[in-house]
């Protein structure tokens, strides 16, 4: 410090003692002032800290929810002896973005609630109806391969799509599934080295509406006062069928299909009078089968054709150890292999005539969906080749007569009779408004031939077959 500086300070303070004291009181103050500043800026940092501890605590649980929610969304496959089939599962993204904060974390929790209700009612109708319709689209294409591999001729399968397959999109089912649409391709061979006439048919129908008559069917069969079906009535089913008749009588016709049958309805009107408030349900059924219609018998055919459904059967529904099946599950005691066969016995009977169309196979029906009867059904449309190749193969080369012709053609007369007089998927067909009545008829034979009081020779073959057609046997 200057001594003019000094000097005027201590002229300004007046003696050195007052000039110290003041000194002195203003480090103090600058002291305090400095602790001062340290303790809050402690205070802030406390503060900053915990705001940012509990900032990074929220993310870390916004993103544990995205990863869980991410993890359940993957795709859901289902493994088949043909191919894999994936199906997405139902998302909540679109319905959470723009959201911040405690919504976003509200809509993550909403999703768990959904997902754990969804893991508990695996059995979801429409997410069988789904997979099933799907992996219907995938045999047919399968099945084409192996009988134009098998018939080995020139003929090839036709194509011919209607309704919502119809487009360049025609083969993606799975648009059709998410769009509603409702249609179908019919495969059609004709003229065949092995086979005379043979049809693959794929019907996907969605989101129709019951009739009268249909909802009364349904619920006769059912007979469930739980389950009111009733005309109106949402409905929707998908159905893969085949029917290949053969150039030669030594090789029997062969007839099979798997359906799938859902519908949207109200608890009983019983529920309701009682104060109860109507809730909407979703059922669904399988129904299908296979079976022969043989001209000549070869009883050993016959005998490795059930015997291959009836291995099916029983590693779904054993009727040899009733203690393995679960007490609950009402299936495993109904759709044993013995009860479709008979049920096929019963169902393919041409009461006019008293005789049965042939020797039977297996027949099921209002078959609740379930992911084990879904895997059931598959299996049933997985052994139709294998179960009916074999016979081809070793009947197809031998060689028939005239009159052995004529009496494969008498009997599939007795086959375009049942179809017409009988068959319930036919008159369901043809019940429509504007019936596709080509796709219906196509399961009728190319040629067929009736006579006036055929009569058969005593002790002969087709005597053989005719005794089998009228008293059924069984055939393992």
């Amino acid at each position: 410090m200057t001594q003019s500086e000094t000097f005027l300070g201590r002229k300004q303070f007046g003696t050195n003692n007052t000039w110290r004291k003041c000194t002195k009181s203003l480090r103090r103050n600058r002291l305090i002032l400095s602790l001062y500043l340290l303790i809050l800026c402690f205070f802030k940092a406390s503060e900053a800290f915990v705001f940012l501890s509990e900032g990074h605590q929220h993310h870390q649980q916004q993103q544990h929810h995205q990863r869980n929610s991410i993890s359940r969304r993957q795709p859901f496959i289902h493994a088949t002896s043909s191919e894999q089939i994936i199906m997405k599962s139902s998302s909540v993204d679109d319905a959470v973005v723009g959201k911040k904060g405690d919504e976003l974390e509200d809509a993550y929790e909403n999703e768990d609630a959904d997902d754990s209700n969804s893991n508990n009612n695996s059995n979801d109708p429409k997410e069988i109806f789904h997979v099933f319709a799907s992996f219907l689209r995938s045999q047919q294409s399968l099945l084409i391969s192996q009988l134009e591999e098998l018939d080995d001729s020139n003929q090839k399968f036709s194509y011919d799509a209607w309704g919502s397959f119809l487009g360049e999109d025609k083969d993606d089912i799975e648009e059709k599934l998410k769009n509603g649409g409702s249609g179908g391709i019919t495969r059609v061979i004709q003229n065949g080295k092995v086979i005379e006439k043979g049809a693959c048919s794929l019907t996907l129908i969605q989101n129709g509406k019951l009739t009268a008559e249909r909802a009364r069917s349904i619920t006769g069969r059912q007979g469930n006062d739980a389950v009111d079906i009733k005309e109106g009535d949402t409905f929707s089913a998908a159905a893969l069928s085949i029917v290949l008749h053969t150039r030669s009588p030594m090789v029997p016709t062969f007839r099979s299909d798997v359906r799938i049958f859902m519908v949207q309805t109200c608890t009983s009107q019983k529920e309701e009078k009682e104060g109860d408030n109507p809730q909407t349900k979703t059922l669904a059924w399988f129904g299908g089968g296979a079976d022969l219609t043989p001209y000549y018998l070869f009883d050993e055919d016959i005998s490795s054709f059930h015997k291959k459904y009836q291995t099916l059967c029983d590693s779904y529904f054993s009727e040899t150890n009733d203690t393995d099946n679960d007490e609950n599950d009402t299936d495993a005691n109904i759709f044993t292999y013995s009860k479709m066969k008979n049920e096929c016995d019963r169902y393919f009977y041409l009461p006019a005539r008293s005789e049965h169309r042939g020797t039977g196979g297996i027949f099921f029906d209002d078959m609740s969906a379930t992911n084990k009867t879904l895997a059931f059904v598959q299996g049933v449309a997985n052994t139709w080749l294998p179960s009916w190749r074999p016979i081809v193969e070793k009947r197809h080369p031998i060689p028939y007569t005239d009159q052995q012709r004529n009496w494969q053609l008498l009997r599939r007369g007795r086959y375009l009779e049942f179809n017409l007089l009988y068959d319930r998927g036919v008159k369901f067909g043809l019940a429509n408004a504007n019936p596709r009545v080509e796709g219906v008829m196509v399961s009728a034979p190319p040629l067929i031939a009736w006579e006036y009081n055929h009569a058969i020779e005593p002790g002969s073959e087709e005597h053989r077959l005719m005794q089998i057609l009228k008293n059924p046997k069984e055939w393992i």
